[in-house]
């Protein structure tokens, strides 16, 4: 699932082994008993060469909690009950294992101690080595790649219901477990009795697979990676899953389809804290593990969700990505190695969801964006800007900047009062500014404060990331990529004639910049450049790399609604994907109406069963066809590009951005695209510049005539030139690799080796 184990060969002919058949204990524990297996005396022995154990639960190198879920191959000519398994030299009792559909020996090994652990095989018989794997076990607590945690690190289990949180030490608590039922009137109501008979207006569901199946549900709630999970599962309360590893456990019932959705939710904001959420309402905008948008759990999907899911719990899409392999790992070892595993989510949830599947390969085997964006860091420049130009309306002109020409400088949607960007204004200083943007759980006592508290927590985006970035020498406080030089702003206005050149001139001479603190200044921002390089090298922008796997971008049309979710978005990891793998055949494009239309489909149940679809085809394909072509090659037609109208018709059409933006089809006609500041300063669709290249100002490029007096002031307004977007971002580098460990020390980081 995860990735090769590491492989270890050895010979030997005799030596000290402990016997497989009849052993206690579990496999870390002690007293189990050690037999001398003498060399054979005669008779022909099966030859072989010692191979690798395949670690199935994590990669080798990111076990969590003390146990894994192993594979482990048998040579031809040797049976499970001649091998003998050890950790650490321990054995590992034969209930533990079983043998696989593959014929390989598969099961749970527990017991295993913080740090490096060898797990071996063995020919019982002569002593010879059938396979072993060097694993690195860490605490359930974590962290094991994202770096050191922040601190200080509000635990809140109590508002979860999960128990007074721990008085010092990691945020942990034990698992509880809790059973529900949905009725007939559609409302999920707690099972009062574990056995029969079961109430009398229980509902049924029918899976995915057309299996028809009591409607109760075991929710199961701890904390993983200091944030607190659910795990929702079709479960037979009578007979519920136990052990599903062991000989004499119990795999989940018929009502799982074999399959894991992982649910991600949006927002972004700082953390120091766990999050909180409750059985009944754990997701954000009125989404529940168990709740009217239970489509995936219908359909016998088993449901998982932490609030290191949220971005608004932390923006910070490392930790999502640890958070999300740990919990993987963990349904893997209590409930089975699922088929595959579809993340779906909107807003900041997209972020998590286009860098873990790039980062982070193999954790997810599609993924469904909704009302998306590409990631957090290359739309910042553009939201940032917003909160200047609001500034510079309220502050720097007594012009009459109305909502039209508003919208001609910032490209973005509008309706009647204002444009998107105004919209944006909470998140424009939120992300800069390190004063804002806290939980109420967060005491004001401790948070930064200039003045009173400058040693205090920063609430900004680069200090929630600052195991990315590091910390800049001249400020001591965590490197900031934020840049605006160069950029003209309204530049496409002024040439369409919706600006006049002085408005151009005068809000480009007053448009200024952020200090680190995120307070205006009439400077503009030159971004840290280690800091642009790392976005790029380590994997906090969308470059696409990775990004070969089923997408299903969807979304609802709120652009005329001034909504920051701005279809253009969609546009740019489009673009991303073609600059990188030369085709985005493997992302489908839907649109419905805005909301509040009553014949909008479900694109939650749409969504999962076309990409359950998309991948059982996929997983059906045994050709030696690379896989993103067997990716595209498998692409169902209930995956083809769409739009849906008022009426609920849908309508397929393909999605390119040269259709979209001359209002080609019929579906670029009902929801026309527009932009951002950045765009509209000239920027390319990518929106995938961080830092602009220079060139001389040139009164040529202008399509307004600009006189000698105008052009002196163009100069000195741009004194080292304006941004040349033929040219890619100052420090854009392709990614160093995926699945980086981040260091002790912010901004450092190691590959991964296995």
């Amino acid at each position: 699932m995860f990735g090769q184990s590491i492989n270890k060969l050895a010979t030997v002919t005799s030596f000290v082994l402990l016997a497989l058949a009849g052993c206690g204990g579990g496999g870390g524990g002690g007293g189990s008993p050690q037999v001398t297996i003498p060399p054979p005396t005669s008779g022909a022995e099966p030859v072989f060469t010692a191979s690798n154990i395949q670690v199935l639960s994590s990669k080798s190198e990111m076990v969590t909690g003390g146990d894994v879920v192993v594979d482990i191959p048998l040579p031809r000519g040797v049976g499970a009950s001649q091998v003998a398994v050890t950790s650490n030299g321990v054995a590992v009792p034969n209930t533990d294992l079983q043998i696989s559909e593959k014929g390989t020996l598969r099961g749970l090994i527990t017991g295993l101690k913080d740090g490096r652990n060898e797990l071996q095989a063995r020919y019982i018989p002569t002593g010879a080595l059938v396979a072993s794997v060097k694993v690195k076990n860490s605490p359930s607590s974590g962290p094991i790649f994202s770096g050191p945690h922040q601190r200080p690190w509000i635990c809140e289990t109590q508002a979860s219901g999960l128990g007074t949180p721990p008085a010092e030490g990691p945020c942990q608590v034990e698992p509880r477990y809790d059973w529900y039922y949905k009725n007939t009137s559609g409302n999920f109501l707690p099972l009062a009795s574990l056995g029969r008979p079961f109430p009398a207006d229980l509902a049924q569901t029918t899976t995915i697979d057309d299996r028809t199946v009591d409607y109760i549900v075991r929710v199961e709630s701890g904390t993983i990676n200091e944030s607190i999970y659910r795990i929702a599962i079709l479960d037979d309360p009578t007979k519920p899953t136990s052990k599903p590893w062991a000989k004499d456990g119990r795999k989940p019932g018929l009502g799982w389809n074999g399959k894991l959705y992982m649910h991600f939710t949006g927002g972004a904001a700082p953390a120091y804290r766990s999050g909180s959420n409750d059985v009944s309402a754990p997701w954000r905008l009125s989404d529940s593990i168990i709740s009217n948008k239970d489509d995936p759990l219908a359909l016998g999907f088993a449901v998982a969700i932490a609030t290191r899911f949220t971005f608004g719990t932390g923006q910070n899409d490392v930790v999502s990505a640890e958070s999300a392999a740990m919990l993987k790992e963990h349904f893997i070892e209590d409930y089975g190695l699922p088929k595959f595993t579809i993340g779906l989510g909107p807003s900041g949830a997209s972020m998590q969801l286009h860098l873990i599947a790039q980062n982070y390969p193999g954790i997810f085997d599609g993924i469904i964006p909704d009302r998306s964006f590409p990631d957090n860091f290359s739309i910042l420049g553009d939201v940032v800007d917003c909160a200047l130009l609001d500034n510079y309306y309220k502050t720097k002109t007594t012009a009459n900047w109305d909502v039209n020409k508003r919208a001609a400088v910032d490209g973005h949607g509008k309706n009647a009062t204002q444009t998107s960007c105004t919209t944006w204004l909470s998140y424009s200083t939120q992300w800069q500014d390190p004063t804002k943007g806290f939980n109420s759980v967060v005491p004001t006592s401790i948070r930064y404060n200039a003045t009173t508290n400058p040693t205090g927590l920063r609430g900004d985006i680069w200090t929630s990331n600052i195991n990315s970035f590091g910390i800049d020498p001249a400020t001591g406080f965590a490197r900031n990529g934020f840049d605006n030089v160069g950029i003209q702003y309204g530049l496409q206005a002024l040439n369409a004639g919706q600006i006049t050149t002085e408005e151009f001139l005068d809000l480009n001479e007053k448009v200024g910049g952020l200090d680190f603190d995120g307070k205006y200044v009439a400077t503009r921002s030159a971004g840290n450049l280690t800091a642009i390089e790392n976005a790029y090298r380590i994997g906090r922008m969308n470059s696409s790399s990775n990004l070969t796997l089923p997408i299903i971008n969807y979304r609802s049309y709120i652009d005329d609604k001034a909504d920051v979710h701005s279809f253009h978005r969609t546009f740019a990891t489009m673009e991303r994907l073609i600059k990188e793998n030369g085709t985005r055949d493997n992302m489908a494009v839907w649109v419905i109406p805005g909301t509040g239309t009553a014949n909008n489909p479900n694109l939650i149940r749409l969504g999962v069963t076309t990409m359950n679809e998309w991948l059982e085809r996929i997983a059906a394909d045994k050709s030696p066809t690379p896989y993103a072509k067997k990716v595209i090659a498998n692409r169902p037609d209930s995956a083809a590009d769409a739009c849906w109208d008022t009426n609920g018709r849908r309508i397929n059409e393909p999605w390119t951005t040269a259709g979209a933006l001359g209002r080609q089809t019929t579906c670029a006609q009902l929801y026309p695209v527009n932009g951002d500041v950045r765009l509209a300063a000239g920027g390319p669709r990518t929106g995938d510049i961080l830092k602009c290249q220079l060139k001389p100002v040139n009164a040529a490029e202008y399509r307004a005539s600009i006189t000698p007096a105008e052009l002196a002031r163009l100069n000195a307004i741009f004194p080292s030139g304006v941004c040349d977007w033929s040219k890619p971002s100052l420090n854009q580098v392709k990614p160093d690799a995926d699945w980086l460990v981040f260091g002790e020390v912010p901004g450092t980081w190691s590959v991964l080796t296995q």
